[in-house]
């Protein structure tokens, strides 16, 4: 798949290129699954996740130039439109699912500290992966968040997958390291 500049990613589907937007929804469908269902997963089903991300391909096909690359990134502006939908999304089933405060109170005690103690580690991992120098960080993040296959990166970096496997060790090697001194769990 050849990789498309923001600008002509958005010029190909003002001009209503079905290949460009297919590429821009297998480009960025992980991020935009991880932003909607950051903020649904709690409340929202797997198919409010889907249809809050098909809003947001089908607000960009509509209106292609509403991207402005002076802006930022179109990575940036489709997690802002996620976000922006997700949130109404919630608002909107957070309405209907009104739950007792008791009730909700008893069923989340017990996952309360689960959460709390998975968002203190998921922001250690974080820190951790940002520590890591490039192209290690895109290694690793590119392999275990979108991922994909350590021959794909390589093409994608212009690295041998031997060299793309070895960062990869080491990578985790550091990573297991780094959350071991911090006392997180490697």
């Amino acid at each position: 798949m050849i990789l498309l500049s923001d600008e002509i990613l958005i010029q190909k589907l003002h001009e209503g290129d079905q290949e460009a937007f297919s590429y821009m929804i297998h480009t960025y469908s992980k991020l935009l699954w991880v932003v909607a269902g950051g903020i649904l997963g709690s409340i929202g089903t797997t198919q409010d996740i889907e249809e809050c991300i098909s809003d947001v391909y089908v607000q960009v096909w509509k209106n292609p130039m509403a991207f402005n690359h002076k802006k930022g990134s179109l990575k940036t502006f489709l997690a802002v439109i996620a976000k922006s939908k997700a949130l109404n999304v919630y608002r909107k089933l957070s309405r209907t699912k009104m739950v007792e405060l008791d009730e909700a109170v008893n069923s989340a005690d017990s996952d309360l500290l689960d959460y709390i103690l998975e968002k203190e580690m998921s922001r250690e991992l974080y820190a951790a992966i940002t520590s890591l120098t490039e192209p290690d960080k895109e290694i690793l993040i590119r392999r275990y968040f979108f991922d994909e296959k350590p021959s794909i990166i390589a093409t994608k970096i212009s690295l041998s997958v031997k060299e793309v496997k070895n960062r990869l060790y080491q990578s985790k090697l550091k990573l297991r390291s780094k959350l071991a001194k911090s006392g997180g769990k490697a």
